[in-house]
C-alpha cells in the first residue's frame, strides 16, 4: 500500500484524533467556547477572544452570557435534560472599541455517557462582511442590541418619513407609547440577564400584534413606540392596541416560573392631536400616563392637557440620544478646581462633561445627567470623557505641566454598577484596554444611593477598580440616608457632600458626618460652594477639600493652567 510522500514527518501523536480536535479548536476562524451546564466558560480559543474583546485569561469562569446580547430569538431555558441537543440564535458580541456587532451563535450539546448535556459547545459565526466592518456603517447604531428592534435614532427616521408621506396622501397616522407595566419591579427581581431575555420575547411577541407597513421600535427600558401608517385612524389603533395586549396574555416563562406582563399605551393621532414628530411622541406619552392611572393593562387617547414641561424633557432626550453617538462633536470636559479649605490651594481637579446643547449653549452635567440615566447613555459618555481625560493628563505630563501633579476626580454614571452596560463590559475591563501608564491620579466618585441598591455587586467591580491603582470616592451624602456600616466595607478614600448639608439648622449634623467619616478613614470633600454664603456655613468643618463657583467655576484644559499660574501669583 502506498504512503503518503509526507508521512514518514510526522509524529503518530500529532495525528491522534484528540490531538487534532484540540487544534481545530485552536486555530479556528470562528469563535469558540466549552462551557459547563450552568453556562461558565471552562475553554476559549483565540477567535472568541478577538470578537469579544477580552483576554483568554479574563474568558475562564465567567457566565457565557457575559460577553453578548441576544438578539430577538430568546436564550433557550429549562433544566439540562430538557433544553434542545443544538440550536443557534443570532447575538451582538463587543469589539475592543465598545461597539457589538452580530455574530450568530450556534450551541451544540455535549452529553456525558448517560445522555445528560453536561458541557456545550458554543460557536461564533462573525455575520459582518469586510465592508460591513469598515467605519462608515451605521446600521448597528441604529439598532436596539438587546431586542433587535430599531432605536430612536431609527425611529425618528421612520417617523419622519411617515409624517411625509401622510401628508401627501392626505392618510392618518396613529402612533402608540408602549409602556411594560411593573417592568421596573420584575427587572430587579429576576436579575438584568434574565430582564433582558424577557424584553427579548415582550419585543417578538408585540411584533406579531403589527400590521405589514407598521414600525415597533424600543426607546429605552420598558418603552416602546409603534407607528401605524396608511389607516392610521382612531379605531384601526385601537384595534392594534388591543391585539398587542392579547399578545402579552400567555405567561411569560422565566427561570423559576411563570410570569404575567401587561402595557399601559397611550395613542397619539396625526392631523387631529399633532402635526410634527415631537407633538405626536410627546402627546402619546401624556396619554400613557393617562392609561397608567386608569390600571394596568389599559390604553388611552391623547390627553390635550399635556404641560409644556413634558414637551421640554422630550426635546431635551431627543437631542441628548443624537448627541451621544457623536460626542466628539457635542461635548467637552472642563475642569472645575478643588482647593484646601485653610490655605485655598487648588490641591485637585473634578471633570465635568458638558454638553453643547442646540440654542442654549454649554449646559453643565446637571442640566442632562438624569435624562442620560433615563435613556441608558451615561455609561457611554462616561467612557467618552474618561478618554478625554487620560489623553489631557497624558499631554500634561509630557509638556511637564504643573497640571499633571493634581489628582482629576470623575462623577460616574449610575449604570457603572450595573451588569447591563451597553456593551456588556465592567469598567475595569474598558480602562485596562486603554493602557493608561498610571492611574493613581485618578478618582471614580460613585453615586451613594446606588451603593445601597447593589452593595454586593459594587463591592465586587470598587475592589477590582482599587486593584488598578486608582481611587475611589462617593457621592452625594446629602441625598438619601448613608449606611456607614456599608460604607465602611468598600475601599473608597473620600465621600462628597453638598455644602447646603452645612446649613444653620444642620450644622450639628454635617459636623457629626465629618468625625464619622474620619473614623472609618474617608476623607470627607464639600462640593457646591457657590456663594460667600455657603463659604461661611462651612468654616471650620473638618474636611479635606472644598469645591465650588465660590473659588472658581469649570474650565476648559486650555484656559486651567493659567488660571492655576495667576492663581499661585496672588497667593504669593
Amino acid at each position: 500500500m502506498s504512503r503518503h510522500p509526507h508521512s514518514e514527518h510526522i509524529s503518530p501523536l500529532a495525528t491522534h484524533p484528540a490531538r487534532l480536535v484540540q487544534r481545530a479548536f485552536e486555530h479556528s476562524h470562528n469563535g469558540m467556547v466549552i462551557t459547563d451546564a450552568d453556562g461558565h466558560i471552562m475553554l476559549a480559543n483565540d477567535a472568541f477572544c478577538r470578537l469579544c474583546g477580552c483576554e483568554r485569561r479574563e474568558a475562564a469562569g465567567w457566565p457565557i452570557e457575559h460577553f453578548f446580547v441576544s438578539l430577538r430569538t430568546p436564550m433557550p431555558h429549562g433544566q439540562a435534560d430538557t433544553m434542545p441537543s443544538t440550536w443557534q440564535q443570532e447575538v451582538l458580541c463587543r469589539r475592543s472599541d465598545g461597539e457589538s456587532h452580530p455574530v450568530l451563535m450556534t450551541v451544540d450539546a455535549l452529553p456525558t455517557s448517560r445522555d445528560q448535556p453536561a458541557y456545550f459547545l458554543r460557536t461564533f459565526v462573525n455575520l459582518l462582511t469586510a465592508d460591513d466592518d469598515q467605519p462608515s456603517t451605521h446600521h448597528w447604531v441604529h439598532v436596539d442590541p438587546t431586542t433587535g428592534l430599531p432605536n430612536w435614532l431609527l425611529l425618528r427616521d421612520r417617523l419622519s418619513h411617515a409624517l411625509a408621506q401622510a401628508e401627501r396622501t392626505g392618510q392618518g397616522l396613529a402612533l402608540l407609547f408602549i409602556d411594560i407595566d411593573r417592568f421596573k419591579a420584575v427587572n430587579d427581581t429576576i436579575g438584568h440577564l434574565e430582564g433582558d431575555r424577557l424584553l427579548g420575547e415582550l419585543a417578538r411577541r408585540m411584533q406579531g400584534a403589527l400590521r405589514s407597513k407598521d414600525t415597533l421600535a424600543r426607546l429605552g427600558g420598558d418603552e416602546f413606540v409603534m407607528i401605524l401608517e396608511q389607516n392610521g385612524s382612531a379605531e384601526a389603533a385601537q384595534i392594534v392596541a388591543e391585539r398587542l395586549q392579547e399578545a402579552l396574555e400567555p405567561p411569560f416563562a422565566i427561570e423559576n416560573g411563570q410570569l404575567l406582563l401587561t402595557a399601559s399605551v397611550g395613542i397619539a393621532l396625526y392631523p387631529f392631536d399633532a402635526e410634527d414628530e415631537e407633538g405626536l411622541i410627546n402627546g402619546a406619552r401624556g396619554a400613557m400616563y393617562t392609561a397608567r392611572q386608569k390600571g394596568p393593562g389599559r390604553l388611552a387617547f391623547i390627553d390635550h392637557r399635556l404641560t409644556a414641561q413634558l414637551k421640554e424633557k422630550l426635546r431635551l432626550e431627543c437631542q441628548l440620544s443624537e448627541a451621544a453617538h457623536v460626542p466628539e462633536r457635542h461635548f467637552a470636559v472642563h475642569y472645575q478646581p478643588e482647593c484646601d479649605p485653610q490655605s485655598g490651594a487648588c490641591i485637585g481637579l473634578e471633570a465635568k462633561l458638558h454638553w453643547r446643547q442646540p440654542r442654549r449653549g454649554l449646559r453643565p452635567p446637571e442640566a442632562f445627567r438624569d435624562a442620560a440615566h433615563r435613556l441608558g447613555l451615561g455609561v457611554r459618555l462616561d467612557r467618552w470623557a474618561l478618554q478625554r481625560i487620560l489623553d489631557d493628563h497624558r499631554r500634561w505630563q509630557e509638556s511637564s505641566s504643573s497640571l499633571a501633579e493634581l489628582p482629576v476626580t470623575l462623577r460616574l454614571s449610575d449604570n457603572h454598577l450595573a451588569h447591563n452596560t451597553f456593551d456588556g463590559r465592567p469598567l475595569d475591563h474598558f480602562l485596562r484596554q486603554l493602557q493608561p501608564r498610571s492611574l493613581g491620579w485618578l478618582t471614580l466618585a460613585i453615586p451613594n444611593q446606588r451603593l445601597g441598591q447593589e452593595l454586593d455587586d459594587a463591592n465586587h467591580l470598587l475592589k477590582r477598580l482599587a486593584t488598578l491603582q486608582l481611587r475611589l470616592a462617593v457621592d452625594d451624602l446629602d441625598d438619601g440616608p448613608v449606611d456607614l456600616a456599608r460604607l465602611s466595607r468598600l475601599p473608597v478614600h473620600r465621600a462628597r457632600f453638598q455644602a447646603s448639608l452645612a446649613s444653620d439648622t444642620q450644622r450639628p449634623l454635617a459636623t457629626a458626618l465629618c468625625r464619622l467619616l474620619e473614623t472609618l478613614g474617608i476623607k470627607p470633600t464639600v462640593t457646591h460652594v457657590d456663594t460667600a454664603e455657603d463659604a461661611h456655613a462651612i468654616a471650620g468643618l473638618p474636611v479635606s477639600r472644598v469645591q465650588g463657583e465660590h473659588f472658581c467655576g469649570a474650565l476648559p484644559a486650555d484656559k486651567l493652567e493659567a488660571w492655576l499660574i495667576n492663581r499661585s501669583s496672588s497667593r504669593a
